[in-house]
């Protein structure tokens, strides 16, 4: 009875995930934000099932790379996978930790500005604009790291509460 109720869970967390980014994609203004909340669904899932929850980002990801062309799955597939990375992450000493973090955060900004520079058009291959992109994917992935790190403890003490999960799973 516990595999069916985890197997279940992940299902419903990975077609929210799907849907969620569906909507990024067709509101194209919204497509990091809708990876952002994708993600957030990821570490709830990682919280309740640990590394259970990478079928979640596998599912995601290829479910949502066969349904729709375009930027969202390969953002989604550069970012969403830190909320599984970032407890194993921060299991090293503090030192190690923040020169890990440093490297995802210029190895995802400099894939994200990589992504921009293919996929959008003559604009973004100016020097400044790549630049620019640089910088303000830096900043979007330093306030997910403090965003994941609020928002687990608000699922932790209220949140999972709420949803009834607790008894879920018990």
């Amino acid at each position: 009875m516990k595999k069916a109720r985890e197997i279940a869970f992940l299902g419903i967390i990975t077609a929210l995930s799907v849907v969620i980014l569906f909507l990024g994609r067709l509101l194209e203004i919204l497509d990091i934000s809708a990876v952002i909340i994708a993600a957030l669904l990821l570490l709830i899932a990682y919280e309740e099932l640990k590394l259970k929850s990478l079928m979640v980002y596998f599912a995601t990801a290829i479910i949502s790379s066969v349904l729709f062309f375009g930027l969202v799955p390969i953002e989604y597939i550069v970012i969403a996978i830190y909320p599984v990375l970032k407890p194993l992450i921060e299991k090293a000493p503090k030192v190690l930790t923040y020169f890990i973090k440093a490297i995802y955060i210029l190895l995802a900004s400099a894939g994200m500005v990589a992504i921009m520079y293919f996929f959008i058009g003559d604009m973004a291959k100016e020097p400044l604009m790549i630049a620019l992109y640089v910088l303000l994917f830096i900043l979007v992935i330093v306030l997910f790291d403090v965003l994941l790190k609020k928002f687990k403890l608000y699922y932790r003490f209220k949140l999972r509460h709420m949803l009834r999960l607790d008894k879920f799973f018990k």
